[in-house]
């Protein structure tokens, strides 16, 4: 310009108009973003037993437990009753600390 020498940072602009993307091009991009980043999410957190929502773990055929509703430490009356509730229940709160030890301070603590 002007007898001197210029650069600009973008492209040049073109010679087409540019076409914006629709709201369905915006909506499949935002859902492939947000299942990439789910699924990052979960490669990296810890593994966790789960069951699809509304279904019971079948019972082990010789168990004197079944899952009736119960959730907490306080209404288990064993070690062995909190276990069974932890690994085959949904729902449960009786591992705080999740190492796989439920009721710590009221059953299967170490004494």
């Amino acid at each position: 310009m002007n007898g001197t020498v210029t650069y600009q940072q973008a492209a040049c602009a073109p010679t087409q108009p540019r076409k914006d993307p629709t709201l369905e091009e915006l909506n499949a991009a935002q859902k492939l973003r947000r299942a990439e980043a789910a699924s990052a999410a979960a490669a990296q957190a810890p593994k966790v037993k789960t069951q699809p929502a509304g279904t019971l773990p079948a019972p082990a055929a010789s168990s004197r437990f079944h899952c009736d509703g119960r959730r907490y430490c306080s209404q288990m009356t064993s070690c062995e009753e909190a276990k069974y509730f932890l690994d085959h229940c949904p729902t449960v709160k009786m591992d705080g600390d999740g190492d796989g030890v439920p009721c710590e301070d009221q059953w299967c603590g170490a004494r």
